[in-house]
């Protein structure tokens, strides 16, 4: 058997229908038992006033105007069956008395019950009045309705009614209401886990559906049409998140596939100029220029461990960035003047319009990279005598950075990708400068995580413009650990 826990959906829906049914039905019970009950006791009253009303008038004397009752007179009606029949009083446990007021005596009584004599209020007006009464027969209680005689204002007339068929109708209501609210209490944790077991099962069949996607198959999708009004958000956002993992485990694949390429090449030089030269015996020049080919290799080795080493610094969420006051104005002029020896080597034009007393808040290190970066791209790719020209200025609240050069430019078909990784407009070319397609990727990298943005300009044979905008002061901080990786990141 199956233990009930109370973390699980249908048991929690079961006891919240039991106590919202429960709740209601005791309160539509109690509103409907107080509801019949005031309904019955109004009964009872209208019956007695009526009955008061019509005794009194057949009381009344219009033979002696001067003496309206007759007390010889209401004895012998009450005795016999004048008023009503013996039988019928006893049978509804009717009651009709007169009594005195002013001394307290019963001058005449058609029942004999044992009921205490009740004095009207100060006021004189009738009173309904609920006493015990006791016979031969039995006890109760009697429902009585004392109104002083119009004509004679000291004799008071007491017309009472016995409530036990009244508490007994009473009884029987509160016996069906609580059989009812019995059932409800039993009915409403059944209904509730039936509920929920319906409720469930479209949830159920989405369980089923993501537990068939795995990481070998993310093209597959939930059907959002297919499912209910309430889910088809739940499996649109699922399938959202499917589409996000789909991306990164795509940009995993091509990341490890690029990053294979890129280390094989030189593996691949490294084993064939060790494999020729330890072919045979060979002149000490030639050793020598093996060993050179070999160190530039490893050189190529370790600039690429580090780019990858730099990137996945910047892909880290769980390293926060430095959030420290930056002179960006003095970071780009010392960066500058370390590329101006291999600008003037080239013959390229290094011309700075930077603004002074630049700040911005952010990560000193992760800035200088970023900067670098597009220093090197610019100078790498400028044919001699071109040109380089570095900006910095305030614009519109945020510091903005232009990096233009003379170079071949980008074709428009390919700016969309130029800050992918390893990815080259032109392969051959970029090996032989040395670069991996990283330095873009890093920059853009870096460019969000302080929360910027970093944008092209270009054209084939028109030289390259990259617009870098920073706020002055980002939100620098650890992500929660809750958050989703960037898919770029993986």
């Amino acid at each position: 058997m199956t233990p009930i826990r109370l973390r699980s959906l249908r048991v929690r829906l079961a006891l919240w229908g039991l106590l919202l049914l429960g709740v209601v039905q005791v309160g539509i019970s109690l509103i409907l038992y107080l509801a019949i009950s005031g309904w019955l006791e109004d009964q009872v009253n209208n019956t007695l006033r009526l009955t008061g009303n019509q005794v009194s008038l057949l009381l009344y004397n219009a033979d002696e105007p001067q003496n309206p009752v007759d007390l010889e007179d209401v004895q012998a009606q009450l005795a016999n069956d004048d008023l009503a029949t013996q039988s019928f009083l006893r049978e509804k446990r009717f009651f009709i008395r007169l009594i005195d007021q002013t001394t307290g005596d019963i001058l005449g009584s058609s029942a004999d019950f044992t009921l205490p004599v009740t004095p009207l209020p100060a006021t004189g007006e009738a009173v309904f009045t609920t006493l015990p009464w006791s016979e031969a027969a039995g006890t109760g209680e009697m429902q009585l309705y004392s109104l002083p005689l119009p004509y004679e204002s000291r004799y008071v007339l007491q017309v009472g009614l016995s409530l036990a068929e009244t508490r007994t109708l009473q009884e029987s209501i509160r016996h069906l209401l609580l059989l009812l609210t019995l059932f409800v209490l039993v009915a409403a944790p059944l209904s509730g886990w039936f509920l929920a077991n319906r409720a469930l099962v479209p949830i159920r069949a989405a369980v089923r559906a993501a537990a068939e996607i795995n990481e070998t198959d993310l093209s597959r999708r939930m059907d959002s049409a297919a499912a209910e009004i309430e889910l088809e958000q739940l499996v649109q956002t699922f399938n959202a998140m499917l589409h996000r993992l789909e991306q990164a485990f795509q940009r995993q694949r091509q990341f490890t596939a690029d990053a294979a390429h890129e280390l094989r090449t030189p593996l691949s030089i490294i084993q064939t100029g060790l494999e020729v030269t330890l072919s045979r015996e060979r002149q000490a020049a030639d050793y020598q220029a093996a060993l050179v080919s070999i160190q530039e290799e490893i050189q190529r080795l370790a600039h690429l461990t580090d780019a990858l080493l730099l990137l996945a610094r910047t892909d880290s969420r769980e390293r926060p960035l430095q959030a420290d006051p930056v002179h960006f104005s003095l970071l780009l002029h010392t960066i500058a003047e370390q590329f101006d020896p291999t600008a003037q080597e080239k013959g390229i034009r290094l011309e700075r319009a930077i603004a002074p007393d630049l700040w911005l808040t952010g990560d000193e290190g992760q800035l200088i990279q970023l900067v670098f970066n597009l220093f090197d791209n610019a100078v790498k790719y400028t044919p001699a005598q071109g040109l380089v020209r570095i900006s910095a200025a305030m614009h519109e609240s945020a510091l903005q950075l232009v990096v233009e050069d003379s170079g071949p430019g980008i074709p428009a078909a390919q700016q969309a990708h130029i800050f992918e990784r390893f990815y080259r407009i032109d392969s051959a070319r970029n090996r032989q400068q040395g670069g991996f397609g990283l330095g873009l990727a890093i920059a853009k990298r870096i460019v969000e995580r302080h929360h910027g943005s970093i944008q092209v300009v270009s054209g084939t044979g028109a030289g390259s413009r990259f617009v870098v905008t920073l706020p002055l002061n980002p939100h620098l901080m650890r992500p929660p650990d809750h958050a989703l990786i960037d898919p770029s990141s993986v």
